[in-house]
């Protein structure tokens, strides 16, 4: 006899470990097995405020709500010998899972496991290591595989892992490829695995791998298989637990498995049997025998009435306490206890059991040594890391954002201006690499955390040593990607030359790119979902940034939080690049004080004086390379730190991801049957009245559907349905079924108009008549497989949010909803919100089920599609599900096509008819099924020649026939039979009946669009303000972000730097408005498939979806606005004034509604959940460096014009920034700044005073640049100087910029100055000074044009071109007009190209300012407000008035936000339309 695949797998698995495979019989018994799940007290005693509690349980792994302790096992026994297989049986909630995980060693910490489990009767410790490398768990999820990894490679691992590690590889791959046979999944070998965003495998195959990735350890000898055939065929299902059977019995192996729905010829195929009540009890557990089935669970009743249907029909309908007792006192459980018993009574002696366990279990920690794990690991990760298409967009982003930042600040010179623009790039760079290292770290952890976790379980690998591999592999990518940015923007920019500066700048950017992916492992550990992770690294991040040095100073930060700072990498980072590009360079200054001598001067800055007056270093503690060294040190020490974190709790938060339970004892007790299901009067409950035309019948003819496949270029036509007819009649149910891969759900599609693409033939008519689109959405309801509800709603609220769309006026729509939920039996759940599956929470899979028809139901259909909604359900959920479906087929006469996988033969006799789906979507039965399906079986015992066994299930036998035999001839064969050619009579009949008849045509309710309008605007406020994420998360991070901006900036002084903080408050302030823009993200998609369904189905219009969103937004806009307002307006100390509130209020508004109207519309045109975020990440950082702070608008190349002016954030930063500082002036105090002057001195002779302002030899120089402000009256220096600066506004120089011609410009200067040449009339002035030789100033005059190519003639074309003859004498008897023109044209000779730029700048800059005059010394300086604005560019300079404006607040500012938000508006409203289900 030919071995199967599983035996000479198995045989093969055995040969290179025969020297020490363990092939000792074994029992596992356990006695009073109970599992208790503690009580949860509220997470916040002192609140009810249900989000608050919410947002704990999503984000910060709080129970969902408070409950009583229950057990979920309660005094469960039995054994389970070797070559023996036990099936669990229960219905939901009965601890099915809880049971295995409990044998296996895999229960959640938290729960209170009482009771005993013994191998050989020897008890086993609850975390036995070699146990549960012994005894192996498949978990019912398989979303815990990596995706891009094929079949092969996910088996290979798995081989690897379990292997001794001296296995040569040819032996691995002979045991995969036998396990790959074994499962029917050799064809599937080199396809990816795949996701919701990688199309992979299909879900049946998708299973099968999950279940061989555990059973390739061959150290395993115990098998707990959780639900493993939920999603196969019956045939499939049938196949591979025959050969796990067969497998156990010749191997010496043993299985215990739960299944859903299994036939009796599946249950036959175990030894013994275990039931459990809904209350966790055990009510049954012996072998798989019906007689003593029969006597344990009916008694004396009738058996031929009560057991009509499969072994689980009978075991699972009594699920009450009443069976327990009768089978405490069975003889069955009476042999158990003694079987058990003598088990344990020839265990050895308790000295002697360590010894005899040893000898049963595998004795190593983990199958195979460190460095092999090392090994394969890495392997594994390598080809996760190339196969991740984030990886190569890594490198994109590194190269884009290098390019964008270099080019960004590449205009900068060594002038006071540039050293503030470096000091920006360096911020930058700093807060660039930390936010992409964390932001592309956090998805990639997330979704490896899974796979880790059941590796993990599994032991498969040491956790510790994943961590270092994780980290390793991860380094080097880090490197490219800091390496990329530093080497194409740090030579642009133009920072410090030399490869000791270049590499200490590197090796500041890999130090954060370490520390931001330690950081971000972090994180992943510690947060339950990606948004929290997000959010939470974007506050800190922020944080990060505000205490690192750059604004405010080390100095400036208060004392509450500048501890922070030596905590905070980003300070470490900036503070080592700073004085690598600054310490020993010098660069240009306006103005300089001598704080010695009490002196001002006009030269050289010294870079460690600019150091000084950025608070750097901290603590001069050391020489600055000392400093830099220790600074990039501890970078890494930083990281190292965090991943020690990480490494610690990745293994201790696991119980937050499985296993746990998170619904009340209500919801847990909730699952059990309702009664009202099973009562007789209440089947009768409901009088849901159709009214208006009835239909009798729905009929295809023709129907064919075909798509294009295979890859672009070189498609072709794939045939999914072909010449499909069939006929389906009111009042009766019709079971669509078929082989796999045949097309039910394709054909249920097509029929209800639910396919979007490929080409549809043939004919789809209502009583002969073709359909038409405007009555069928009136009158079919289609349900999903899956259950596409909004998880924040009620289950009533979701059922009358449907009814107040779709039900007319003159309907009691009340009365229609109740009846709906007595007829689907949701009584017990109409008032729980649904609540997220995945997570536990809310309602149980099978009330999910009901609620998902009865939310179609409810419209009063005429038709009702079905796909698969007993898929996942246990086979008591199940027979509930279909219950109420023939309730309501009969109650409301309804034509009803349903989907179905593997039903009982009970269930599928609730059918009235039958449409079975041939290979290539080609019928191969479509008829009724016959008093007990009698006119099914015969038709097919004719086909195949086989009699069918009298308790066989007529699915069963139906697909057997398909699959044995041959697609073709049973096609052939059906359409030239009876049944066919009367159908197709009857489809005559009804087109001929309709002829001359006039189209059907059913108006539905129409409601006004103003009427659908306030209901969906009313759902949407209703389901934002339950959703943690959106409402609670988004207040909560305002408002701690604000708060920590209160403190930084807490009450700023009314001063130069005092505006400067402003500035500085608003733009992090902006940056907080970012933070929640993924709380608007996540549920805008989780919600694209309930307004696809209800958009197609009828229930609104997609424009009254995208509005009712939008209006509903708005007082969370308003909410939020407010909270940042209260917090940081009066912390910071911003204007006072009812206007300046009003604004900032207003524009706040603006900016918080269009910030999450762009999270959302990124929601709305990306296909997932991760590029949404990926690309609203990369334009935050964009936008960030455009917003004129980092760098000024007039810094910026002309080639980046566009895209300031196109940035958004620009607006809403210079709005509020205008609003501040605008008809305000801000006092420079010199005598407070520099302390050293002695305002009550004689000043130095002027001549003396104008000889020091180049003097740059002093110690303890503070570089402060001289800004414009307004023209002080008189004739002393400081007018002269303002007057200087307004006749040099604006003008473009074309002398030579060097050294030479900036000495000779500073002479120049000091003598205008010196002489009065700056007196009123101004240019006159100017010009009697230099233009004639005989002038004052005209040797420097001479000395600085002799710069100029051919300057003579060049400073005379100034006189010619206003045809001047007699010189300079002519000039002066011209008027004022003419002499601002020529004195114009003169300064642009004698200023540098692009010299009057940077002077300009200079004079605007905005770090300190002194004047080296007494008065001002003595008085202080006003400098306006405007003139900040100006620096920006976020202000006018009139050159006529020598005065700034800044008139842009409200028709500029507003005006431009104003214009985003409704373009962005309009473009969500335009998407919405094309938003379709993309599992469609």
């Amino acid at each position: 006899m030919e071995k199967s695949a599983t035996d000479q797998f198995i045989e093969e698995t055995t040969k290179p470990l025969t020297s020490h495979r363990n092939t000792t019989p074994f029992t596992i018994t356990f006695q009073d097995l109970s599992v208790y799940v503690p009580a949860v007290e509220p997470c916040l005693p002192c609140c009810t405020f249900r989000n608050i509690k919410a947002f704990g349980a999503e984000h910060l792994g709080f129970p969902l709500t408070e409950r009583e302790g229950f057990a979920t096992l309660d005094r469960v026994s039995g054994q389970v010998k070797s070559g023996e297989t036990l099936l669990v049986l229960g219905s939901s909630g009965s601890g099915k899972s809880t049971l295995l995980r409990a044998l296996c060693g895999r229960l959640n910490e938290t729960d209170d496991l009482s009771g005993t489990v013994s191998l050989n009767g020897m008890p086993i410790g609850k975390s036995n290591q070699s146990w549960k490398r012994m005894c192996s768990y498949v978990s019912p999820d398989d979303g815990t595989h990596s995706p891009v990894l094929t079949v092969g490679e996910t088996f290979r691992f798995a081989a690897q892992c379990t292997s001794d590690g001296k296995t040569n590889d040819t032996t691995l791959e002979t045991r995969v490829d036998w396990m790959l046979e074994a499962l029917g999944l050799s064809h599937v070998k080199n396809t990816v695995v795949g996701d919701e965003n990688l199309r992979g495998v299909s879900g049946g195959q998708k299973r099968r791998v999950t279940v061989g990735e555990m059973l390739l350890n061959p150290h395993s000898r115990v098998f707990c298989l959780d639900n493993i055939t939920d999603g196969l065929a019956s045939t499939d299902s049938y196949s591979m637990l025959e050969q796990i059977s067969s497998a156990c019995k010749k191997h010496g192996m043993a299985a215990i498995i739960t299944l859903l729905q299994p036939s009796d010829e599946i249950v036959g195929l175990f030894d013994k049997l275990l039931v459990l009540s809904g209350e966790g009890q055990p009510t049954y557990f012996g072998p798989v025998d019906r007689e003593k089935l029969r006597e344990v669970f009916i008694g004396d009743a009738n058996p031929k009435v009560a057991d009509t249907g499969s072994i689980a029909d009978l075991v699972l309908s009594q699920s009450k306490d009443v069976v327990f007792s009768p089978f405490l006192d069975s003889e069955t459980h009476r042999e158990l206890i003694k079987e058990i018993g003598d088990v344990r009574s020839s265990a050895p002696f308790v000295e002697d059991r360590e010894a005899a366990l040893k000898a049963l279990l595998p004795t190593a920690k983990y199958s195979n040594s460190a460095s092999y794990q090392l090994m394969i690991i890495a392997s594994r990760r390598v080809k996760l890391i190339m196969r991740n298409q984030m990886t190569y967009a890594r490198v994109v982003i590194a190269i884009v954002f290098g390019i964008i930042v270099g080019s960004l600040f590449s205009a900068l010179n060594n002038d006071t201006i540039g050293a503030l623009g470096k000091t920006g790039y360096i911020f930058l760079s700093s807060f660039l690499v930390l936010m992409l290292s964390a932001a592309v770290t956090i998805p990639d952890g997330f979704r490896q955390r899974i796979t880790l976790f059941k590796h993990r379980n599994a032991e498969f690998y040491s956790g510790r040593i994943a961590y270092l591999v994780q980290w390793a592999l991860d380094m080097p990518l880090s490197v490219i990607e800091a390496t990329l940015i530093a080497s194409i923007s740090y030579w642009w920019v133009g920072m410090t030359p030399g490869l000791s500066h270049f590499f200490l700048f590197l090796f500041a950017l890999i130090g954060l790119e370490s520390f931001g992916q330690a950081f971000a492992r972090v994180l992943c550990a510690l947060s339950r979902t990606q948004v929290s992770a997000n959010v939470a690294s974007s506050l800190l991040i922020l944080l990060f940034a505000t205490v690192g040095g750059f604004m405010p100073t080390y100095d400036s930060i208060p004392w509450l939080l500048r501890w922070l700072s030596w905590l905070t990498p980003v300070a470490y980072a900036f503070e080592a690049m700073m004085i690598n590009q600054f310490d020993g360079e010098s660069f240009f200054g306006v103005v300089i004080v001598n704080e010695q001598v009490g002196m001002t001067s006009i030269g050289t800055v010294q870079g460690t004086k600019y150091l000084a007056a950025q608070s750097l270093p901290r603590e001069p503690w050391t020489s600055n390379p000392g400093i830099m060294a220790f600074d990039i040190i501890m970078l890494f020490v930083f990281a190292f730190i965090l991943d020690l974190i990480g490494l610690h709790f990745q293994e201790r938060t696991r119980h937050w991801y499985f296993n746990q339970i998170r619904r009340s004892r209500k919801q847990v007790h909730g699952t059990k049957i309702s009664s009202s299901a099973e009562d007789p009067e209440a089947q009768g409950a409901s009088n849901l009245d159709q009214g208006g035309h009835e239909i009798a019948s729905l009929s295809v003819k023709n129907l064919c559907y075909i798509v294009k496949a295979g890859k672009k270029g070189s498609q072709s036509d794939l045939t999914l349905l072909k010449d499909v007819t069939a006929r389906f009649t009111k009042g009766r149910m019709c079971a669509l079924m078929g082989q796999s891969g045949a097309g039910k759900t394709t054909l249920l599609d097509v029929i209800a108009g639910y396919k979007t693409g490929g080409k549809i033939t043939g004919d789809i008519m209502i009583d002969g008549q073709p359909k038409l689109d405007a009555t069928w959405r009136h009158i079919s309801g289609y349900a999903e497989q899956q259950d596409l509800l909004n998880p924040y709603m009620s289950c009533r609220e979701a059922i009358e949010f449907t009814a107040n769309c779709r039900l007319p006026a003159n309907v009691d729509r009340k009365a229609a909803v109740d009846d709906v939920i007595k007829l689907m039996a949701l009584e017990p759940f109409s008032n729980m919100i649904i609540g997220r599956e995945f997570q536990g929470e809310g309602l149980p899979k099978h009330a999910r089920k009901r609620l998902t028809i009865a939310v179609q139901l409810v419209t009063k259909p005429k038709i009702l599609f079905l796909d698969e909604p007993t898929s996942g359900l246990g086979a008591t959920a199940a027979g509930l599900v279909m219950s109420v479906v023939r309730r309501s087929t009969d109650a409301l006469g309804l034509i009803t096509l349903v989907t179905i996988h593997q039903p009982s033969r009970k269930m599928f006799e609730g059918f009235d008819d039958l449409l079975l789906l041939a290979k290539g979507g080609r019928v191969s039965y479509c008829g009724e099924l016959g008093s007990n399906s009698e006119t099914l079986l015969n038709y097919f015992a004719d086909l195949s020649g086989e009699k069918p066994p009298p308790s066989v299930n007529p699915a069963d036998f139906v697909l057997g026939v398909l699959d044995n035999g041959s697609p073709d001839d049973a096609v052939a064969t059906f359409q030239q039979c009876g049944l066919s050619k009367d159908m197709a009579t009857a489809i005559d009949a009804d087109i001929n009946g309709a002829d001359g008849k006039k189209p059907l045509l059913i108006q539905g309710n129409k409601l006004s669009f103003f009427s659908e309008l306030i209901l969906l605007v009313k759902r949407q406020f209703l389901v934002q303000w339950r959703n943690p994420a959106y409402s609670l998360m988004r207040g909560a991070v305002s408002a701690g972000a604000c708060i920590i901006l209160g403190i930084l900036f807490f009450k700023v002084e009314h001063n130069i730097q005092g505006a400067v903080f402003s500035i500085a408050s608003i733009f992090f302030m902006v940056f907080v408005l970012v933070i929640p823009m993924q709380s608007a993200v996540i549920p805008l998609i989780e919600d694209r498939s309930v307004l696809y369904r209800e958009a197609v189905s009828g229930t609104y219009s997609r424009l009254s979806y995208g509005l009712g969103q939008l209006i509903a937004d708005i007082p969370f806009h308003a909410v939020n606005t407010i909270i940042m307002y209260v917090v940081i307006y009066y912390m910071v100390g911003f204007r006072p004034g009812a206007e300046y509130v009003g604004f900032f209020i207003f524009m706040l508004f603006l900016a918080n509604w269009s910030v999450m109207s762009l999270g959302q519309l990124y929601a709305l045109v990306t296909p997932n959940e991760e590029t949404a975020n990926g690309l609203a990440g990369l334009s935050v950082i964009l936008s960030v460096c455009l917003m004129g702070f980092l760098i000024t608008s007039s810094a910026m190349p002309s080639y980046w014009t566009w895209a300031y002016q196109a940035n958004l954030f620009r607006y809403i930063l210079q709005g509020l920034v205008t609003n501040e500082l605008s008809g305000l002036s801000y006092r420079i105090d010199i005598g407070q700044l520099i302390p050293e002057i002695d305002t009550n001195s004689t000043l130095l002779p002027r001549q003396n005073s104008l000889d020091s302002v180049f003097n740059d030899e002093g110690n303890n120089l503070k570089a402060i640049t001289f800004l414009q402000g307004d023209l002080p009256d008189g004739d002393n220096l400081s007018a002269q100087a303002s007057r200087l600066v307004g006749l040099a506004l604006n003008i473009d120089g074309e002398n030579a910029d060097t050294p030479e011609s900036q000495e000779d410009l500073k002479s120049l200067i000091s003598c205008l100055v010196e002489n009065d040449c700056m007196v009123e009339p101004v240019h006159t002035n100017f010009i009697q000074c230099t233009a004639d030789f005989s002038s004052v100033c005209a040797h420097e005059f001479q000395g600085l044009i002799g710069h100029l190519e051919d300057g003579q003639n060049q400073v005379a074309k100034c006189f010619d071109n206003d045809n001047y003859n007699d010189g300079v004498s002519d000039v002066l008897t011209k008027n004022t007009e003419s002499h601002h023109k020529v004195a114009s044209c003169m300064m642009r000779k004698l200023l540098p190209s692009r010299g009057v730029a940077r002077i300009i700048r200079g004079f605007k800059d905005l770090q300190k300012i002194v004047i080296a005059i007494q008065d001002i010394v003595e008085k202080g300086l006003d400098i306006p407000g405007d003139a900040i604005l100006f620096y920006f560019g976020w202000a006018q300079f009139d050159t006529d008035t020598l005065t700034f404006e800044a008139p842009w607040k409200w028709h500029y500012c507003v005006t431009a936000v104003a214009i985003f938000l409704v373009g962005m508006e309009l473009i969500k409203l335009f998407a919405v339309n094309f938003i379709v289900w993309t599992k469609r």
